[in-house]
């Protein structure tokens, strides 16, 4: 998955009315079952960071320090190690078992997957 949808799904997990700090966990432990489902991941990695640190900005902004933005944040977390320069990765879900990757025609059912998601986290704000 691309790190926004991991971050998209930590703040819905985080809109359920957990305190922070476990939503934060909720969030990396979401992140291990989205890597296993077949999906499209941009080759261009910078992209997916502006666009996730963006999302996490916004969130920062709009809801402070909150269940939602730990949420997002412990989720997009693991993908931290796609910019850094390491020889093997250490996330489980990053190494041979990584979903299968599927082209780029598969890029609308993230894009619906994200949506989806993003609209669980923002009727939780409510």
């Amino acid at each position: 998955m691309t790190t926004i949808t991991h971050a998209a799904a930590g703040a819905a997990l985080g809109s359920l009315g957990l305190g922070s700090p476990a939503s934060f966990l909720a969030g990396m432990a979401s992140h291990l079952p989205l890597d296993l489902v077949p999906h499209w991941d941009l080759k261009r990695t910078w992209i997916d960071t502006v666009l996730t640190v963006g999302a996490l900005g916004a969130i920062l902004i709009a809801t402070g320090s909150s269940p939602l933005f730990w949420g997002a944040a412990g989720a997009a977390l693991p993908d931290l190690e796609h910019l850094l320069p390491l020889r093997r990765k250490y996330f489980p879900g990053h190494g041979a078992r990584h979903g299968r990757a599927l082209g780029r025609k598969h890029a609308l059912t993230q894009a619906v997957l994200f949506a989806a998601l993003a609209a669980a986290a923002l009727r939780g704000l409510r």
